[in-house]
């Protein structure tokens, strides 16, 4: 008999406990390990790795216009090159800036705003 008041006692109390953790769980967005799988490296294409090759210069007894050409094959070159570099700050910013975003969605909400139904987000 007195067991059975026991569980009586006792049933509402695991019933509450069950719900408020049932509904802590369910706040927690999946932790999936995104920030790994955002690796920055892998979104800078082979193109843009290699060395870019400066202009053949002429030699010594070459004509001013052939001198004028080689200059300005090297100063191509070098946009090339610096290109190059804009190219991969900018992905990498942009990488940046995904993973602040996927961090910022997987941050732990409260676990009592699961029991507020209009706060779905």
């Amino acid at each position: 008999m007195r067991s059975a008041k026991l569980r009586a006692l006792l049933l509402p109390s695991i019933l509450a406990s069950t719900a408020l953790g049932a509904a802590g769980c369910a706040s927690m967005p999946p932790t999936a390990p995104v920030l790994n799988a955002l690796q920055c490296n892998t979104l800078i294409p082979d193109s843009l790795r290699q060395p870019v090759a400066p202009a053949p210069l002429p030699d010594q007894t070459a004509a001013a216009g052939d001198l004028w050409d080689a200059l300005d094959a090297q100063t191509a070159a070098l946009d090339k090159a610096n290109g190059h570099t804009a190219d991969v700050v900018k992905i990498a910013d942009n990488c940046q800036a995904q993973q602040q975003r996927v961090s910022a969605a997987l941050a732990p909400r409260p676990w009592w705003r699961a029991l507020l139904f209009w706060e779905t987000n």
